[in-house]
C-alpha cells in the first residue's frame, strides 16, 4: 500500500468537522445575505417615508387651503348676486 491513506477514526472525525464547518459557513453566509437584503430594503422604504413625510400637507396647510378656498366661494357668491341684482334691474326695465 503505496501512498494510501489509512482510513482511521481521527481522518473520518477530521473531515466530518471539516464537512461541518464548510455547512455551518454557508448557513451563516445565507443568513448574512439575508440581513444584507434586509438592511437594503429597510433603506429604501426609509427614503420613502422621508419623502412621503417632507410631501406632505400638514393641518396648518391644509386649514389655510381650505380658508382660502371659503374666501373665493364667498367672492364668486357675492359676484353671482350682484349679477343676478343686475339682471333683475334690467329685466324691471
Amino acid at each position: 500500500m503505496s501512498g494510501d491513506t489509512p482510513i482511521t477514526v481521527e481522518y473520518v472525525f477530521g473531515t466530518l468537522v471539516s464537512f461541518l464547518i464548510a455547512l455551518l459557513w454557508y448557513w451563516v453566509k445565507g443568513i448574512s445575505d439575508g440581513l444584507k437584503e434586509a438592511r437594503k430594503d429597510r433603506d429604501e422604504l426609509l427614503g420613502r417615508l422621508h419623502s412621503v413625510e417632507t410631501s406632505y400637507q400638514t393641518k396648518a396647510e391644509a386649514k389655510d387651503n381650505r380658508n382660502e378656498i371659503l374666501n373665493l366661494l364667498r367672492e364668486i357668491k357675492a359676484d353671482l348676486k350682484e349679477v343676478g341684482q343686475k339682471i333683475e334691474r334690467k329685466a324691471d326695465k
